[in-house]
C-alpha cells in the first residue's frame, strides 16, 4: 500500500507541476503574418505555386480540400507544410524557397498551432470569455453602371487582372499583384476611368508616391485595399480618408507612422487594419481601434508591445498553474503522510496479530 501511495504521489505530482493550459494560437494575429511575410511571394495571388495560396484562408482551405495532408490537425510531423519548414537547409524542397529559413520561434509557433488543430480563424472568434466588439452594420452592395470597356482593356493591357465581383455584377476586382513588375503612378492613373466600379484593389508592392494614389479618392465603392509593402508614406493615406465603404486596409511592411493613422479615423466601415512591420506605435493603433466601432487592428504577433502583452499573460497563466500545482502537491503530501501512518499502524497491528496467532498455536502450560 505504501509503494502504491508513493507511485500515485509521484505521477500526480509530476503531472500537476508540468500541467499548463496551452496558450491558444490566433491564426489571424500570429500565423497569417508569418505566411504573408515569408510565403506569399511564391504562394500568393501573384504566383500561387503548386496551386497553393497561403495569403488567404480561402486559399488554404481550397488546397486542403485537394490535399488534406497539407495540414494534419494535431500532428505537425505529419503535415506537409511543417515538414517543408524543417528540412535540411540544403534541401531543394525546404521552404521558404530561395529565402532565409524561418526562425525557430516561428517554426515552433506554427507547430503549436497545428497541434492545437490548425484552426483557420481568429482565436478571439472562438473564445467566449472575450467580450465581442460591437458589430458594424455593413452597407448593402451598391448598384453601379458598367465600366467603359475601353478603360478595362487599358488596365488589362497594363498587366492588371480585372474581373467582376461576382457573375452579373458591375463592381470590379482589380489587382496589379500578378504583374511581372510593381505597379507605378502611371498604372494607377488608368484607374480613374473605372473609379465608380472598383470594389477591391490590390496594389501590393507598388512603387508609387502620395500623388500616385490620388485616383483612390474617387473610388467611393472601394471596400478592400491592399497596399502591403508599397512605397507609400503618411501623406498617401490622405487619399483614403474619404472612402466611407472601406472595410479592409493592409499597409503591412510600409513606413506608415502614427501621423498616417490620422487619415483613417473617419472611416466608419473599417473593420480590418493590418499594420505589421510599420512604424505605428501601439498606443496610436489601440486609440484608433477604440475610435472606430468594430475595428480590429493587427500589429503582428511579434510587435514588441503585442509580444510583451502576450508573454505577460502567458507568464501570469503559468504562475497560476504553478500555484494550483503546488496546492495539488500539498494535498498529495498530506495524503502521503496519512498513507504512511496507515502503513505504520497496520504494520504494528500485523505484528500483534502474528503474536496472538503464535500464542494460540502454543499448547496450554507450554507442553
Amino acid at each position: 500500500m505504501f509503494k502504491r501511495a508513493v507511485a500515485v504521489f509521484t505521477v500526480l505530482s509530476l503531472a500537476a507541476v508540468s500541467a499548463r493550459a496551452a496558450e491558444k494560437i490566433d491564426f489571424d494575429k500570429q500565423i497569417e503574418p508569418i505566411f504573408v511575410e515569408h510565403c506569399a511571394k511564391c504562394h500568393g495571388e501573384a504566383k500561387a505555386q503548386a496551386k497553393l495560396r497561403l495569403d488567404t484562408i480561402a486559399g488554404i482551405e481550397e488546397k486542403l480540400a485537394a490535399k488534406p495532408q497539407l495540414l494534419v490537425a494535431g500532428q505537425p510531423a505529419e503535415s506537409l507544410l511543417y515538414q517543408r519548414l524543417v528540412l535540411p537547409t540544403d534541401s531543394p524542397k525546404r521552404m521558404p524557397k530561395g529565402g532565409d529559413p524561418l526562425t525557430k520561434d516561428k517554426i515552433d509557433l506554427i507547430a503549436e498551432w497545428i497541434k492545437q488543430g490548425a484552426v483557420l480563424t481568429s482565436a478571439a472568434a472562438t473564445t467566449p470569455a472575450a467580450p465581442a466588439k460591437p458589430a458594424i452594420e455593413k452597407a448593402a452592395l451598391p448598384e453601379v453602371s458598367a465600366a467603359p470597356q475601353a478603360a478595362v482593356d487599358k488596365l488589362v493591357a497594363a498587366g492588371a487582372r480585372v474581373s467582376p465581383l461576382f457573375a452579373g455584377s458591375n463592381l470590379l476586382e482589380v489587382s496589379f499583384a500578378g504583374r511581372g513588375e510593381p505597379a507605378g503612378n502611371a498604372d494607377l492613373a488608368l484607374l480613374a476611368a473605372v473609379s465608380e466600379q472598383v470594389y477591391t484593389l490590390n496594389l501590393a508592392d507598388a512603387k508609387i508616391d502620395a500623388a500616385g494614389l490620388a485616383p483612390l479618392a474617387g473610388m467611393k465603392q472601394l471596400t478592400w485595399l491592399h497596399l502591403e509593402r508599397a512605397t507609400i508614406d503618411d501623406a498617401a493615406l490622405a487619399h483614403v480618408k474619404g472612402l466611407q465603404r472601406l472595410d479592409y486596409l493592409n499597409v503591412y511592411g510600409t513606413p506608415i507612422t502614427d501621423a498616417g493613422l490620422n487619415h483613417l479615423s473617419g472611416l466608419p466601415q473599417l473593420a480590418k487594419l493590418y499594420l505589421w512591420q510599420t512604424k505605428v506605435s501601439y498606443d496610436a493603433a489601440m486609440s484608433l481601434e477604440k475610435a472606430i466601432p468594430g475595428l480590429e487592428v493587427n500589429l503582428g504577433f511579434d510587435h514588441p508591445v503585442v509580444a510583451r502583452n502576450r508573454l505577460t499573460k502567458e507568464l501570469d497563466d503559468a504562475k497560476k498553474q504553478i500555484d494550483a500545482a503546488k496546492a495539488d502537491v500539498a494535498k498529495l503530501e498530506l495524503q502521503l503522510e496519512r498513507s504512511k501512518k496507515d502503513v505504520e499502524a497496520n504494520t504494528a497491528r500485523v505484528t500483534e496479530i502474528d503474536k496472538e496467532l503464535k500464542a494460540l498455536d502454543t499448547p496450554a502450560g507450554g507442553s
